[in-house]
Order: C-alpha cells, then structure tokens, then sequence
C-alpha cells in the first residue's frame, strides 16, 4: 500500500470553524461585502449630488439624475460598473429614441405608450444591454409622458446626468476596489462541508437494515449543485475583481490559490454527485439486485465515512495524517472485500470498485498535479 499521508493539499488556508469574536473591522467588511458595497454606492450618490449643483439649465431641474446614475453604476468590481455604466446609457439611449420618436407621430397618446413599451421591451432583449433590459422601455416612457412639454432637454438631462453619475460610481469603485477573496473562502467552506455531510448521509443510510427505500434516500440528498454553483460565481467575481484593480497585485499568490482550490472542489463535486448518484439509485430496497449487497455495504459505508472526516479535517496546508491513514484503510478494505466477493460469485461488482476509484479520486481533486503519482492508483 503506498503511503501518501504527507502529501501537502495545494489550496490556501481552509477554516472550517468559525471565526472567533474580537474581529477586526477590516475582517468584518471582507466577511460582510455589502457592508463596503452600501458606503461605496453611498459615497458615490453623495458625490454625484455635489458636482451637479453648481451646474446650471435642466441640470437644476433634474439634479436628482446624477446620484441614480451613481448608484447603478455602483457594483462589486471595477470592471462590472464601468460594464452596467456602459449598458445603462445604451438603454437610456435607446428608450430616448423611442420616446422622441413617439412624439413625432399624431397618435393617440395610449398606442404611443404601447409603441414605446413594447418596441422598448423587444429592443432591451439585445445582449449588449445585460441586465439593464428593463431601462429601455423605462426610459422610453419617462420621456414620454415626464418630459412631453420638452422632450430634447428632459432627454439630455435625463441620459447626461445619469451618465454623469455613473462615471463617479466608476471613479470611486476604482479608487477603493475591492477582492471578494473572503467571500470565496467562505463558499468554499460551505461546500466542503455539504460534500462531507453529503457523504456522511450516504455511509448512515449503507449502514441501515433493512435497505433504504427510494423515498428515504431521497431525504438523504444534499444540494451540492447550487453550492457548486455559488462558488463558480464568486470565483468569476473575484477574476473579474483583479483586472483594472490597483490593489490585486498584493494578493496575486492568494487569488491563485483560491482558484486552484474551486477548480479542485468543483472536481471533488462532480465526483460525489456520481457517488450519490449510483448509492442512490442502485442500492435501494425497490430494486431485485442491488449493486453492493450486504456484504460489501459495511465497507463501503466504511470508506465514506473516512472520506467525509479527511475533507473535514482540511485545515491549513494539509488534511489531518490521521484522517488520511483511516481514509488509506478503509479504501484498501473495501478493495479486499471485493476481492472476496468476486472469487465467490460472478455477480456484477461495478458499483463497488467505481466508489474505490471516486474515493481514491476524491482526495487526488485535492493536490497538485506533480505530487499526483504519489497517490494510489485507481486500480
């Protein structure tokens, strides 16, 4: 058996236990990301509103454009609020062509509202306008029926100070930028302990007699997919978070790892949605001939529960080396068990050796690739 409890787990720092009280403000703000996003938009509104003041025509009458478009501007990097400033005076662009345009018609004003909606809401399926789909139509219609004595100045005013309030959310996004790397660290955690607890269900439910039925283990499932998913979001976001951000160079190592460490766990994921999977289908009281049997479900509950305790003792550079060696054995007597079983019987023994090798995989997610052949192999 090759000895692989020394072998460094290549992520950053992993805490899977909370975080003690006496915090400092700076690891509450990283902890909380709408805290610093609410004083940024804050900032920025309050910003936009003192640089339109001293400005004079339809900026005097509709002053209260700036600070919107400041707050809408405002996201969670500096690439998304130049993105969504961008999009936003696209969509204000297009509603005031509508609006203007509706005004040159001599019809009734009621089809000149339908026109501008529903021209509006076809035109805001352009993917170039994102999220800010819904503004054209908005646009069009503010224009419209606000601005009908003078659509020309409330249409100026309307995109021109919007945009204007935009470019400081931008300005001040990108003088504080932010990088959500302790959002991702806490997503990662969240998801390393769903796929312990995911696997900690399925070695109870091996375990019980008689044989779970399809419903009982249907009670047993753990939604791994939308946590998987939360952590390729955040690990979009904090990529998207290092471009145009004059802080990023101070944790490029940092960031590297934790994307390391997604593309791992996200690996680990798909390995035990497969376990699930087969457990769950396969080993199930509804069905004439299970996949492991009563002979090898103790093993491979065994083999599980060891699993879940190696990816619960991650912490810090490396899994615990008790937890690994219990995880070596229990792997190592599962392949004995089927071993046994097969010079008894030809039954189909599939189920069994594909938890071995999704086992054996599982902790392979978890190191880099040059210390992969230290590990065992899946045969």
């Amino acid at each position: 058996m090759r000895s692989w409890v020394h072998v460094p787990v290549a992520v950053p720092p992993v805490r899977l236990h909370a975080r003690v009280p006496g915090m400092r403000p700076a690891d509450f703000l990283a902890q909380h990301p709408r805290v610093p996003l609410a004083l940024k938009s804050a900032a920025a509104a309050s910003i936009a509103w003192l640089v339109v003041q001293p400005l004079n025509g339809v900026a005097d009458r509709y002053p209260y454009y700036a600070p919107l478009g400041a707050v809408v501007a405002m996201g969670t990097t500096v690439v998304s609020s130049l993105r969504t400033s961008l999009q936003s005076v696209l969509a204000l662009l297009l509603g005031a062509a509508l609006g203007i345009g509706a005004r040159l018609v001599p019809w009734p004003e009621v089809v000149a509202l339908a026109v501008v909606v529903g021209l509006g809401t076809v035109l805001g399926g352009w993917w170039r306008i994102g999220a800010m789909a819904s503004w054209v139509p908005i646009s069009g219609l503010f224009i419209l029926i606000i601005g009908r004595s003078d659509p020309d100045d409330y249409a100026a005013a309307y995109i021109g100070l919007t945009a204007l309030g935009a470019l400081v959310g931008v300005a001040v996004n990108a003088a504080i930028p932010s990088l959500p790397l302790t959002a991702a660290r806490t997503s990662e955690v969240a998801l390393l302990e769903t796929l312990a607890d995911q696997l900690d269900d399925l070695a109870e439910g091996l375990e019980q007699d008689p044989l779970l039925t399809p419903e009982q283990w249907e009670q047993r499932q753990h939604a791994i997919e939308p946590q998987t998913d939360r952590l390729r979001e955040m690990v979009e976001e904090t990529t998207e978070a290092r471009r145009v951000n004059w802080r990023a160079h101070r944790w490029v190592d940092l960031a590297d790892r934790h994307y390391a460490q997604a593309r791992a766990l996200q690996q680990l994921s798909f390995l035990v949605e497969d376990i699930t999977w087969l457990v769950v289908e396969r080993e199930h009281a509804g069905r004439r001939t299970v996949a492991l049997g009563p002979t090898l479900r103790p093993a491979a509950a065994t083999a599980l529960r060891a699993m879940a305790t190696a990816l619960r003792s991650v912490d810090g550079p490396s899994a615990d080396p008790a937890a690994l060696r219990a995880t070596d054995r229990a792997v190592e007597d599962l392949v004995h068990a089927i071993r046994e079983v097969r010079l008894r019987t030809e039954d189909d023994l599939f189920a069994a050796g594909t938890i071995v090798t999704a086992v054996r995989r599982a902790v392979a997610a978890l190191v880099p690739e040059e210390l992969a052949d230290e590990l065992p192999t899946d045969g």
